[in-house]
């Protein structure tokens, strides 16, 4: 008796650990999120903080409130700009370089499929075997 399988449980782990690292690859790939940033305007009298795209403080020195609204609102659009620019993360790599997760999900699906295929042919074997042993018995 003879089972046709197309898939050795060999090759079925290296493709299983193909898409995986696959998979890896892309998580590794992201970028990291941005740490705490920083601006400062009207020569130190301002000074923001920012994580990411979000200020996380904004201090501002007594002495700077002496400007005039206009440059105080310059000082501080500069001092924002600033922290925000100082934290942009790294740029993301291009799209084609990434593995299309639609692709890899579709590769998993068909070893999962091809799995239970096995599983299904290998447990009739056996029911099989057990059936010719349990007559001849």
């Amino acid at each position: 008796m003879s089972v046709g399988v197309a898939m050795t449980s060999g090759d079925f782990d290296q493709a299983l650990s193909a898409a995986r690292q696959a998979l890896q690859d892309a998580i590794a790939g992201a970028a990291p999120a941005a740490g705490p940033s920083s601006g400062v305007g009207a020569d130190g009298l301002i000074q923001v903080t920012a994580e990411g795209q979000r200020l996380t403080s904004v201090t501002v020195d007594p002495r700077a409130m002496r400007l005039p609204a206009e440059e105080f609102g310059a000082e501080l659009l500069s001092a924002v700009n600033a922290a925000l620019a100082s934290g942009d993360p790294a740029p993301v790599p291009e799209a084609a370089a990434l593995p299309d997760p639609a692709a890899l999900s579709r590769q998993l699906e068909e070893l999962q499929n091809q799995s239970l295929r096995q599983m299904a042919r290998y447990t009739q074997s056996i029911s099989e075997v057990m059936a010719a042993l349990k007559q001849r018995g």
